[in-house]
């Protein structure tokens, strides 16, 4: 195989890859939505109401110290210092959705019960909208050092040094979310465990992996964001 013939061939897999990958960065999220509608209509075969599930769950694995939040906002369903916010949607209906949905949110108050994780991220977070704000005005600023500094040329090379750790360090808040995310999918499934069968699990776990799906999408559209072919998205969300 000739030298241009490999070149031409890796050109085109390159492209290809990166369709791949700004079409999860793009489309993620609409995927999601659509399979959660799908979900949403398929009934669980289980005689638990989806409050009784979580208060079985509450007495067993958090010692009733669990609370339950009804919100508005579909699909706005989230964990946060013992409080499970569920939208009105998930807690009144007996769906493969609701069940999941309730059950990776339990798995994500199993995480803050045994360790640290969701403190730290809270904190990266935190302290990444204080320093993403920098990211640009830095960089554009040690281009201008750079081109117009003379003296100052190495001071642009360090201002632009320091905007690319505060990229590099949004990425990896986005890769530390993923791996936690999907820590709790997999408490998740043995929630799921004692009340689901083994058919209804294996859906529940293709619902957890376009979930996930939607976290590696905002990963992507970070990592291309400058070459403004991804949608927008904060750098730490």
């Amino acid at each position: 195989m000739s030298n241009e013939l490999i070149i031409i061939i890796s050109v085109i897999a390159l492209a290809v890859l990166l369709c791949f990958i700004l079409a999860i960065a793009n489309y993620a999220g609409e995927r999601f939505l659509e399979k959660y509608k799908s979900f949403d209509k398929v009934e669980a075969q289980t005689d638990l109401t989806p409050l009784e599930y979580i208060d079985l769950l509450n007495q067993k694995y958090f010692n009733q110290k669990l609370q339950v939040v009804q919100i508005s906002n579909y699909a706005g369903d989230a964990y946060s210092k013992g409080k499970l916010f569920l939208s009105t949607n998930t807690i009144n209906k007996n769906s493969l959705a609701s069940y999941t949905i309730i059950s990776h949110e339990l798995g994500h108050a199993k995480q803050d019960k045994e360790g640290k994780k969701l403190k730290r991220l809270a904190f990266l977070r935190k302290f990444g909208r204080i320093i993403g704000g920098l990211m640009i005005p830095l960089m554009i600023l040690g281009a201008i050092f750079m081109i117009f500094g003379e003296n100052l040329f190495w001071i642009g090379i360090s201002l632009i040094g320091v905007g690319i750790v505060i990229f590099l360090t949004a990425l990896i808040t986005k890769l530390i979310t993923i791996s936690i995310e999907k820590d709790a999918s997999k408490n998740a499934i043995i929630f799921l465990q004692e009340i689901l069968n083994n058919k209804e699990i294996k859906q529940c776990k293709k619902f957890l992996k376009e979930a996930r799906l939607t976290y590696w999408g905002d990963f992507f559209r970070t990592l291309f964001i400058w070459t403004a072919l991804s949608k927008k998205t904060k750098l730490f969300n």
